[in-house]
Protein backbone atom coordinates (compact mmCIF):
# COMPACT_ATOMS: atom_id res chain seq x y z
CA UNK A 1 0.00 0.00 0.00
CA UNK A 2 1.47 3.98 -1.38
CA UNK A 3 2.13 6.24 1.56
CA UNK A 4 -0.69 8.68 2.18
CA UNK A 5 0.59 12.62 1.75
CA UNK A 6 0.85 13.22 5.28
CA UNK A 7 2.72 10.05 5.85
CA UNK A 8 5.06 11.35 3.15
CA UNK A 9 5.54 14.58 5.08
CA UNK A 10 5.96 12.47 8.13
CA UNK A 11 8.49 10.08 6.74
CA UNK A 12 10.50 13.20 5.20
CA UNK A 13 10.76 15.01 9.07
CA UNK A 14 12.05 11.46 10.18
CA UNK A 15 15.15 10.77 7.62
CA UNK A 16 15.72 15.24 8.57
CA UNK A 17 16.10 14.51 11.99
CA UNK A 18 19.78 14.81 13.04
CA UNK A 19 22.07 11.97 12.36
CA UNK A 20 22.57 11.03 15.85
CA UNK A 21 19.24 9.99 16.31
CA UNK A 22 19.56 7.35 13.17
CA UNK A 23 20.77 4.12 12.65
CA UNK A 24 21.17 1.62 10.66
CA UNK A 25 21.39 -1.48 10.78
CA UNK A 26 22.30 -3.38 7.77
CA UNK A 27 24.12 -2.44 4.78
CA UNK A 28 23.76 -3.05 1.58
CA UNK A 29 25.17 -5.87 0.93
CA UNK A 30 22.44 -7.59 3.54
CA UNK A 31 20.17 -9.89 1.41
CA UNK A 32 16.59 -8.96 1.90
CA UNK A 33 13.95 -6.31 1.50
CA UNK A 34 14.47 -3.22 2.72
CA UNK A 35 12.69 -1.33 5.82
CA UNK A 36 12.53 1.68 7.37
CA UNK A 37 11.25 2.30 10.80
CA UNK A 38 10.28 5.48 11.57
CA UNK A 39 9.61 5.03 15.80
CA UNK A 40 8.11 6.87 18.07
CA UNK A 41 8.81 6.97 22.11
CA UNK A 42 6.00 7.99 24.58
CA UNK A 43 5.94 7.55 28.06
CA UNK A 44 2.70 5.05 28.97
CA UNK A 45 1.93 7.61 32.07
CA UNK A 46 1.61 10.70 30.93
CA UNK A 47 2.02 9.97 26.72
CA UNK A 48 4.72 12.72 26.21
CA UNK A 49 7.90 12.13 24.00
CA UNK A 50 10.93 10.18 25.74
CA UNK A 51 13.62 12.29 24.57
CA UNK A 52 17.32 11.07 25.55
CA UNK A 53 16.53 7.87 25.70
CA UNK A 54 18.49 4.95 24.50
CA UNK A 55 17.06 2.32 22.05
CA UNK A 56 18.88 -0.78 21.15
CA UNK A 57 17.38 -2.72 17.92
CA UNK A 58 17.79 -6.01 16.92
CA UNK A 59 16.48 -9.00 14.63
CA UNK A 60 17.03 -12.18 12.27
CA UNK A 61 18.49 -12.04 8.77
CA UNK A 62 16.02 -12.15 5.95
CA UNK A 63 16.88 -16.13 6.54
CA UNK A 64 15.08 -16.05 10.14
CA UNK A 65 18.96 -16.35 11.98
CA UNK A 66 19.96 -14.58 14.82
CA UNK A 67 23.66 -15.57 14.30
CA UNK A 68 24.57 -14.11 18.33
CA UNK A 69 28.11 -13.46 18.81
CA UNK A 70 27.20 -15.03 22.05
CA UNK A 71 25.23 -18.42 21.61
CA UNK A 72 23.49 -18.06 24.95
CA UNK A 73 22.33 -14.50 24.31
CA UNK A 74 20.10 -13.20 20.94
CA UNK A 75 20.51 -9.97 21.67
CA UNK A 76 23.68 -10.25 20.44
CA UNK A 77 22.94 -11.10 17.22
CA UNK A 78 24.51 -9.94 13.97
CA UNK A 79 21.93 -7.04 12.99
CA UNK A 80 21.66 -4.85 15.86
CA UNK A 81 22.16 -1.07 16.55
CA UNK A 82 21.25 1.03 19.26
CA UNK A 83 20.62 5.20 19.55
CA UNK A 84 19.08 8.35 21.37
CA UNK A 85 15.97 9.28 21.11
CA UNK A 86 15.34 13.12 20.01
CA UNK A 87 13.42 16.15 21.64
CA UNK A 88 10.28 14.29 20.20
CA UNK A 89 11.11 10.52 20.96
CA UNK A 90 11.67 10.36 17.37
CA UNK A 91 14.35 8.14 15.68
CA UNK A 92 15.20 6.96 12.21
CA UNK A 93 16.30 2.80 11.42
CA UNK A 94 17.22 1.66 8.37
CA UNK A 95 17.47 -1.84 8.29
CA UNK A 96 16.16 -5.07 6.25
CA UNK A 97 12.64 -6.83 6.85
CA UNK A 98 13.71 -10.03 9.07
CA UNK A 99 12.63 -13.57 8.31
CA UNK A 100 10.71 -16.01 10.45
CA UNK A 101 11.94 -17.26 13.13
CA UNK A 102 12.12 -21.15 13.87
CA UNK A 103 9.10 -23.15 12.51
CA UNK A 104 6.66 -20.36 12.76
CA UNK A 105 5.14 -18.84 9.57
CA UNK A 106 4.10 -15.38 11.60
CA UNK A 107 7.42 -14.65 13.77
CA UNK A 108 8.65 -12.15 12.19
CA UNK A 109 9.56 -9.18 14.38
CA UNK A 110 12.00 -6.64 16.02
CA UNK A 111 12.84 -6.39 19.33
CA UNK A 112 13.42 -3.08 20.63
CA UNK A 113 14.85 -2.63 24.49
CA UNK A 114 14.18 0.88 26.07
CA UNK A 115 17.65 1.41 28.43
CA UNK A 116 16.73 1.25 32.07
CA UNK A 117 12.73 1.12 31.40
CA UNK A 118 10.82 -0.98 33.45
CA UNK A 119 10.45 -3.46 31.65
CA UNK A 120 12.72 -2.83 28.61
CA UNK A 121 11.87 -4.61 25.93
CA UNK A 122 8.89 -3.75 23.56
CA UNK A 123 8.91 -6.11 20.29
CA UNK A 124 7.71 -4.33 16.65
CA UNK A 125 5.43 -7.17 14.75
CA UNK A 126 4.40 -6.89 11.03
CA UNK A 127 0.44 -6.81 10.69
CA UNK A 128 1.41 -8.12 6.89
CA UNK A 129 3.02 -11.63 8.46
CA UNK A 130 1.11 -12.47 11.56
CA UNK A 131 -1.60 -14.78 12.07
CA UNK A 132 -4.64 -14.19 13.66
CA UNK A 133 -3.86 -15.82 17.35
CA UNK A 134 -0.52 -13.51 16.67
CA UNK A 135 -2.59 -10.53 15.98
CA UNK A 136 -4.62 -11.47 19.30
CA UNK A 137 -1.40 -12.03 21.46
CA UNK A 138 -0.44 -8.63 20.06
CA UNK A 139 -3.49 -6.52 21.36
CA UNK A 140 -3.29 -8.19 24.37
CA UNK A 141 -0.32 -7.35 25.45
CA UNK A 142 1.22 -3.90 26.17
CA UNK A 143 4.75 -4.87 25.11
CA UNK A 144 4.21 -5.86 21.89
CA UNK A 145 3.09 -3.60 18.44
CA UNK A 146 1.66 -3.99 15.46
CA UNK A 147 2.94 -2.04 12.48
CA UNK A 148 1.19 -1.92 9.15
CA UNK A 149 3.95 -1.89 6.07
CA UNK A 150 3.74 0.86 3.77
CA UNK A 151 5.73 0.44 0.52
CA UNK A 152 7.66 3.15 -1.68
CA UNK A 153 8.39 2.81 -5.80
CA UNK A 154 11.45 1.10 -5.30
CA UNK A 155 10.08 -1.47 -2.98
CA UNK A 156 11.69 -0.08 0.32
CA UNK A 157 9.03 -0.77 3.03
CA UNK A 158 8.19 2.09 5.81
CA UNK A 159 6.39 1.80 8.94
CA UNK A 160 5.17 4.49 11.75
CA UNK A 161 4.73 3.49 15.39
CA UNK A 162 4.48 4.93 18.51
CA UNK A 163 5.72 2.85 21.34
CA UNK A 164 4.26 3.72 24.72
CA UNK A 165 6.93 2.91 27.71
CA UNK A 166 6.65 1.86 31.12
CA UNK A 167 8.72 3.59 33.86
CA UNK A 168 11.11 4.79 31.82
CA UNK A 169 14.46 6.73 33.04
CA UNK A 170 14.21 10.36 33.37
CA UNK A 171 16.14 12.07 30.46
CA UNK A 172 18.62 14.03 33.04
CA UNK A 173 20.17 10.58 33.72
CA UNK A 174 20.51 9.68 30.19
CA UNK A 175 24.36 9.69 28.62
CA UNK A 176 23.18 11.42 25.09
CA UNK A 177 22.62 14.73 27.85
CA UNK A 178 26.80 14.35 27.55
CA UNK A 179 26.49 15.38 23.66
CA UNK A 180 27.94 18.80 22.96
CA UNK A 181 26.38 21.27 21.51
CA UNK A 182 28.66 21.92 19.32
CA UNK A 183 27.83 19.63 16.27
CA UNK A 184 30.98 19.99 14.16
CA UNK A 185 33.58 19.60 17.41
CA UNK A 186 35.79 16.71 18.19
CA UNK A 187 39.42 18.09 18.46
CA UNK A 188 38.74 18.14 22.38
CA UNK A 189 37.43 14.89 22.93
CA UNK A 190 41.14 13.48 21.50
CA UNK A 191 43.17 11.08 23.80
CA UNK A 192 45.84 12.65 25.40
CA UNK A 193 48.89 10.57 23.61
CA UNK A 194 48.10 11.55 19.74
CA UNK A 195 50.89 10.78 17.17
CA UNK A 196 50.87 12.48 13.64
CA UNK A 197 49.84 9.27 11.86
CA UNK A 198 46.46 7.13 12.75
CA UNK A 199 44.15 4.71 11.76
CA UNK A 200 40.05 5.32 11.64
CA UNK A 201 39.10 2.61 10.05
CA UNK A 202 40.97 -0.72 10.09
CA UNK A 203 40.99 -3.46 7.09
CA UNK A 204 37.99 -4.80 8.66
CA UNK A 205 36.03 -2.15 7.38
CA UNK A 206 34.40 -2.30 4.40
CA UNK A 207 35.51 -0.44 1.59
CA UNK A 208 38.56 1.21 -0.82
CA UNK A 209 41.75 1.50 1.52
CA UNK A 210 42.84 5.56 2.01
CA UNK A 211 45.60 7.34 3.19
CA UNK A 212 45.16 11.44 3.52
CA UNK A 213 47.79 12.90 4.57
CA UNK A 214 49.47 16.36 4.55
CA UNK A 215 51.07 19.45 5.90
CA UNK A 216 49.65 22.06 8.07
CA UNK A 217 51.43 25.41 7.81
CA UNK A 218 51.46 28.52 9.75
CA UNK A 219 49.75 31.60 8.58
CA UNK A 220 52.76 32.62 6.48
CA UNK A 221 51.91 29.39 4.54
CA UNK A 222 55.55 28.14 4.79
CA UNK A 223 56.72 27.40 8.29
CA UNK A 224 55.34 24.12 9.36
CA UNK A 225 52.69 23.94 12.62
CA UNK A 226 53.78 21.74 15.29
CA UNK A 227 51.22 20.10 17.58
CA UNK A 228 48.01 20.87 15.82
CA UNK A 229 45.50 18.32 16.60
CA UNK A 230 43.73 17.55 13.32
CA UNK A 231 40.31 16.02 13.67
CA UNK A 232 38.59 14.16 10.66
CA UNK A 233 35.35 12.23 10.32
CA UNK A 234 33.12 10.46 7.74
CA UNK A 235 30.72 8.27 6.33
CA UNK A 236 31.04 4.68 5.27
CA UNK A 237 31.14 2.88 2.43
CA UNK A 238 27.15 3.27 2.21
CA UNK A 239 27.40 6.86 2.77
CA UNK A 240 26.46 6.87 6.12
CA UNK A 241 27.39 8.07 9.43
CA UNK A 242 28.13 4.19 11.07
CA UNK A 243 27.52 3.61 14.99
CA UNK A 244 28.48 0.33 17.22
CA UNK A 245 26.22 1.70 20.02
CA UNK A 246 28.71 2.68 22.26
CA UNK A 247 30.25 6.43 21.05
CA UNK A 248 30.42 8.87 23.50
CA UNK A 249 30.72 12.99 22.99
CA UNK A 250 30.28 13.59 19.37
CA UNK A 251 31.15 10.18 18.22
CA UNK A 252 27.23 10.04 18.55
CA UNK A 253 26.52 12.13 15.86
CA UNK A 254 29.68 11.51 13.78
CA UNK A 255 29.76 7.58 14.22
CA UNK A 256 32.50 5.74 15.22
CA UNK A 257 34.67 6.63 11.87
CA UNK A 258 36.88 9.47 13.15
CA UNK A 259 39.97 10.00 14.26
CA UNK A 260 42.62 12.57 15.29
CA UNK A 261 46.37 13.34 14.70
CA UNK A 262 49.03 16.02 16.45
CA UNK A 263 51.36 17.50 13.60
CA UNK A 264 55.16 16.64 13.62
CA UNK A 265 57.95 19.19 14.14
CA UNK A 266 57.59 18.98 10.21
CA UNK A 267 53.92 20.09 10.29
CA UNK A 268 52.65 16.39 8.92
CA UNK A 269 49.74 14.58 9.40
CA UNK A 270 48.26 11.11 8.27
CA UNK A 271 45.23 9.00 7.98
CA UNK A 272 44.44 5.58 7.50
CA UNK A 273 41.35 4.97 6.89
CA UNK A 274 38.40 4.25 3.92
CA UNK A 275 37.60 6.51 0.78
CA UNK A 276 33.79 7.22 2.10
CA UNK A 277 30.88 6.94 0.13
CA UNK A 278 28.75 9.90 -0.57
CA UNK A 279 24.98 10.29 1.25
CA UNK A 280 22.62 7.89 -0.16
CA UNK A 281 20.34 10.54 -1.62
CA UNK A 282 23.82 12.13 -2.99
CA UNK A 283 23.22 15.57 -2.38
CA UNK A 284 26.66 16.50 -1.48
CA UNK A 285 29.84 14.75 -2.80
CA UNK A 286 31.96 12.26 -1.04
CA UNK A 287 33.70 13.78 1.74
CA UNK A 288 35.90 13.95 5.10
CA UNK A 289 35.04 16.44 7.41
CA UNK A 290 38.00 18.24 9.05
CA UNK A 291 38.99 20.74 12.04
CA UNK A 292 41.91 22.14 13.21
CA UNK A 293 43.15 23.07 16.86
CA UNK A 294 45.71 24.63 18.24
CA UNK A 295 47.68 25.63 21.67
CA UNK A 296 46.79 29.07 21.02
CA UNK A 297 43.28 28.87 18.90
CA UNK A 298 40.15 27.58 19.63
CA UNK A 299 38.93 24.57 17.75
CA UNK A 300 37.62 25.54 13.88
CA UNK A 301 36.25 23.88 11.01
CA UNK A 302 37.58 24.04 7.63
CA UNK A 303 35.75 22.94 4.06
CA UNK A 304 35.23 19.12 3.83
CA UNK A 305 38.02 17.41 1.73
CA UNK A 306 36.66 16.43 -1.56
CA UNK A 307 38.06 14.07 -4.22
CA UNK A 308 38.80 15.37 -7.93
CA UNK A 309 36.22 13.83 -10.43
CA UNK A 310 33.47 13.21 -8.36
CA UNK A 311 30.69 13.81 -10.47
CA UNK A 312 28.32 15.26 -7.92
CA UNK A 313 31.05 18.25 -7.64
CA UNK A 314 29.69 21.01 -9.26
CA UNK A 315 30.90 24.79 -10.59
CA UNK A 316 28.33 25.94 -7.91
CA UNK A 317 29.35 24.10 -5.31
CA UNK A 318 33.01 25.11 -5.57
CA UNK A 319 31.88 29.18 -5.51
CA UNK A 320 30.17 28.82 -2.14
CA UNK A 321 33.77 27.66 -0.25
CA UNK A 322 35.06 30.14 1.92
CA UNK A 323 36.88 27.95 4.23
CA UNK A 324 39.34 26.05 2.42
CA UNK A 325 42.76 26.46 4.39
CA UNK A 326 44.78 28.07 2.06
CA UNK A 327 44.76 25.34 -0.89
CA UNK A 328 41.53 23.42 -2.51
CA UNK A 329 39.91 21.27 -0.67
CA UNK A 330 40.11 18.65 -3.75
CA UNK A 331 42.20 16.51 -3.70
CA UNK A 332 43.68 13.95 -6.64
CA UNK A 333 43.76 10.01 -5.49
CA UNK A 334 46.42 8.19 -6.50
CA UNK A 335 47.00 4.13 -6.09
CA UNK A 336 50.09 3.04 -4.18
CA UNK A 337 52.08 -0.34 -4.78
CA UNK A 338 49.99 -1.91 -1.99
CA UNK A 339 46.42 -0.92 -3.95
CA UNK A 340 45.73 1.74 -1.50
CA UNK A 341 44.41 5.14 -2.86
CA UNK A 342 46.77 8.04 -1.20
CA UNK A 343 45.86 11.72 -1.60
CA UNK A 344 47.51 14.92 -0.08
CA UNK A 345 45.59 18.07 1.34
CA UNK A 346 47.82 20.74 2.51
CA UNK A 347 46.28 23.28 4.72
CA UNK A 348 47.35 27.00 5.80
CA UNK A 349 46.05 27.81 9.39
CA UNK A 350 43.60 30.26 9.70
CA UNK A 351 41.98 30.25 12.85
CA UNK A 352 38.04 31.62 12.92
Amino acid sequence: MPLTNEEIESLEKFRDIDLSHQVQISDSSEKGQKLWLCLTFINQANQKPLSKQKIKLYHTSSDGQYDPADPNDESTARLNGSVFTNEDGQIFVQTILPGDYGSSADNRHIHTTVEGASPEAYDIHFKQYITYMGKKFVHGSDQHFLADLKQLADSTLITFITIAVKQPVPSSENDVSKIPDCQWCGANEASANLKWETTIADHNVQGERLIMEGTIYEKDGVTPAKDVIVYAYHTNNDGLYEKKGDETGNGVRHGYLRGWALTNSDGKYRFHTIKPAPYPNHSEPAHIHMTLKGKHFDEYWINATWFSGDQIITKEMTKKLTRTGGFSNIINLNLNEEGTWVGNRDIVLNPQ
